[in-house]
């Protein structure tokens, strides 16, 4: 327990101001983990355990079983738990799941930036909150945040063009109608090809990373490598920047991402961070070895053999229709302006007029 003002430790304190800053405090201000927290009567320092689900005392007053004197929470000494670290004390919860936190968009940003800048506190609150239904919610919502400028965009490529020439043209109502079924199909598509692909692949990176930790000696639910990856999914949201995340951002959000799910989870489980680092990147470095290899053996190929026919069929048309020999432009000049100098001069009947000639006059 830590002052909210400085963050000094204020265990075994039996004033209620913080000895450093002067910040007046009551233990009923905090959240503890059940059973983590001793109570201790202020005369005779008997023990006593929280136990409802904020962790504190019930009842709050009572009289203690040793000295008989009255006491309240508030006024009791607090200290850890024997064999509790400081550090797993307080309860920590992941705004998402907290209504205190106010609105769902107000839980979600509040998420987003704890994923990104805080990613210790949600691992600590994962330690005892593990909820595979809300983080699913959160891994879904991100991926809407982030689908939103790939739907606007295909809308607007679709649907430009037909409504200019719906004003210039008659016809152009209904190419209009046509664009907009397609511009309907489309945002369908985007949509089916974010949620499937972003969760198929998150639920299958999150049973590798279950596995590779087992191998490594570490026995992890997968519900709490889910529910890490789901909830480390805030630096994501930097891809729905239009016209710079989908292209520049990629690559650091990734990037955040594995590190802040590393963090998440190694606190989550408690597990080695150098079996975390392991067991997360095995896998990607997995499917990315899979995916080199599908295009490079089942995509590359058709499309090199397409780029190879159509470059044989450009060069045999070059080779039939190819440009004039240089003695014949003078003869299909000749033929495109009429004349023919194969014709003898004597063979021009009389009072016809030879153009071939410049200086014969014009026939009267």
């Amino acid at each position: 327990m830590k002052c909210k003002g400085c963050g000094y430790s204020l265990w075994n304190v039996p004033g209620r101001t913080c000895p450093e800053c002067g910040r007046g405090f009551v233990p009923s201000e905090f959240e503890f983990r059940a059973n983590a927290v001793e109570f201790c009567c202020p005369g005779c320092m008997q023990q006593y355990y929280g136990s409802d689900q904020h962790g504190l005392l019930v009842p709050r007053a009572f009289a203690c079983v040793r000295c008989h004197a009255p006491c309240d929470m508030d006024s009791m000494i607090l200290r850890a738990a024997p064999g509790v670290p400081d550090d797993a004390v307080e309860l920590h919860r992941v705004a998402w799941v907290d209504p205190l936190k106010g609105g769902v968009v107000r839980r979600f940003f509040a998420t987003v930036r704890d994923g990104m800048a805080r990613p210790t506190q949600i691992g600590d609150a994962l330690r005892g909150d593990v909820v595979v239904r809300k983080a699913t919610w959160y891994a879904v919502s991100v991926l809407s945040v982030v689908a939103v400028p790939s739907v606007l965009g295909f809308v607007l490529i679709t649907l430009v063009a037909p409504m200019m020439s719906s004003v210039s043209t008659r016809s152009g109502g209904a190419a209009l109608r046509t664009a907009l079924w397609e511009s309907v199909g489309g945002v369908c598509a985007v949509l089916a090809s974010w949620y499937i692909l972003g969760l198929v692949g998150l639920a299958f990176l999150a049973w590798v990373t279950s596995l590779t930790l087992r191998m490594c000696g570490e026995r992890v639910p997968w519900k709490v490598v889910w529910c890490s990856f789901s909830y480390a999914l805030g630096p994501m949201v930097i891809l729905a920047v239009p016209c710079l995340g989908i292209y520049c951002g990629w690559l650091p959000a990734s990037i955040w991402w594995v590190v802040a799910a590393c963090i998440i989870l190694a606190r989550a489980a408690s597990v080695t961070g150098w079996k975390v680092i392991v067991s997360v990147l095995a896998p990607l470095f997995l499917i990315g070895a899979l995916v080199t290899a599908l295009f490079a053996f089942v995509v590359l190929p058709p499309i090199s053999a397409a780029m190879t026919a159509g470059a044989q069929a450009g060069s045999a048309n070059a080779t039939t229709f190819g440009p004039p020999a240089p003695g014949d432009e003078d003869a299909e000049s000749d033929a495109e302006m009429g004349l023919d100098e194969s014709v003898p001069a004597d063979a021009i009947e009389p009072g016809q007029v030879d153009i071939t000639d410049p200086n014969q006059e014009d026939a009267p």
